[in-house]
């Protein structure tokens, strides 16, 4: 059995479980973690006891060749045969995701009969293994890679674009489909802003150098942030880059099965915050990653959740010190069964 197949199984045990008899899922997202087909145009109707896709004709031999344990037909209007096969099933109980829905399609499957049921794919979408985790392993050694070929060319001159066009470029040259976000290239006070958008600014001696960056192989994401100092670093960088280090590997080593996602934050926070910069960690610890960068679980101080075996996590705990330089340590993280694996080294 395929991934994709005990990830079908798996949605209809959730149906049963919820009394439901089917879920409509149009996203592309949710539609290629289920069948492995991400193309957009697939019109899954999962049901409890069948599972049926719908597609335009120019699909439909493709998705064959891809996914050959769904049945699929052919149809000028997917929706309208999806909803016709809904009624020969009998399927009174059809939901749909409404996260993953625009607001105009969320409303045209309300009209159609079909009620709101969040969270079901996103909960088997968690954990992750087999091609998925294969996936994202990759990505992650990519990503790695490439980061440890650009950074001896990061000299002084350089603008902040032409390092993240070539660090882009690397990544691609070694199979990356793409940017899992907008690659962050920060130098000098640009670091201080977590989510800065990479300017032209170039490269002085003695300024902090904050990159953070990802990659996509086979539709799977990876996440990691790198920051060093190109000249001679003075006493406060060295001072909290130590503690932001120190704060990165005592969250690493809290990440295990059955601990909370509240508990990796706290030790994080706490750390920095007895180190005198509390005030200066303005974002969460981390987030899931997978077919998107950011999913669940959340580090957070908000978020109620336990790490489970097979969920992959960032743990990327910052100092920033506006108008000045910030520093950011980020690692994506594997939930192993004895306890954690790093993926981005």
């Amino acid at each position: 059995m395929t991934t994709n197949e005990k990830r079908l199984r798996q949605l209809q045990a959730l149906l049963r479980k919820n009394k439901l008899d089917a879920l409509f899922v149009s996203r592309p997202l949710e539609a290629g973690f289920l069948t492995g087909f991400h193309l957009e145009g697939c019109l899954l109707a999962a049901g409890k006891d069948d599972v049926r896709a719908f597609l335009p004709k120019m699909l439909f031999d493709h998705f064959r060749s891809v996914v050959p344990f769904v049945k699929a037909e052919a149809s000028d209007d997917p929706a309208g045969s999806a909803l016709a096969f809904l009624k020969e099933k009998g399927w009174r109980k059809t939901a749909f995701e409404p996260e993953a829905e625009t607001y105009l399609g969320g409303t045209a499957w309300r009209k159609k009969g079909l009620s709101e049921f969040g969270g079901l794919t996103a909960s088997l979408r968690q954990c992750k293994e087999g091609d998925e985790l294969a996936a994202v392993r990759k990505a992650c050694a990519i990503a790695a890679k490439a980061f440890r070929i650009v950074k001896p060319r990061i000299k002084a001159g350089r603008t902040e674009t032409s390092v993240a066009l070539e660090l882009e470029d690397v990544m691609q040259s070694m199979g990356a489909t793409k940017t899992s976000f907008a690659t962050i290239v920060g130098f000098g006070p640009n670091a201080a802003m977590p989510h800065h958008e990479t300017s032209e600014r170039r490269l002085k001696k003695n300024e902090a150098v904050l990159i953070d960056f990802g990659c996509v192989y086979k539709n799977y994401c990876s996440d990691m942030t790198r920051t060093f100092f190109y000249g001679k670093p003075d006493a406060e960088f060295r001072k909290v880059h130590a503690i932001v280090q120190k704060s990165h590997d005592l969250g690493i080593k809290a990440v295990r099965p059955g601990v909370s996602t509240i508990a990796v934050d706290k030790v994080c926070r706490d750390h920095i915050a007895d180190a005198g910069y509390g005030q200066y960690f303005i974002h969460g610890t981390g987030h899931g990653v997978g077919l998107e960068i950011h999913e669940p679980p959340r580090l957070n101080t908000r978020y109620k959740g336990t790490l489970r075996k097979g969920m992959i996590v960032t743990v990327e705990p910052g100092i920033y010190l506006h108008g000045r330089f910030g520093v950011r340590i980020e690692d994506t993280v594997l939930v192993t069964g004895a306890g954690r694996e790093i993926l981005t080294k």
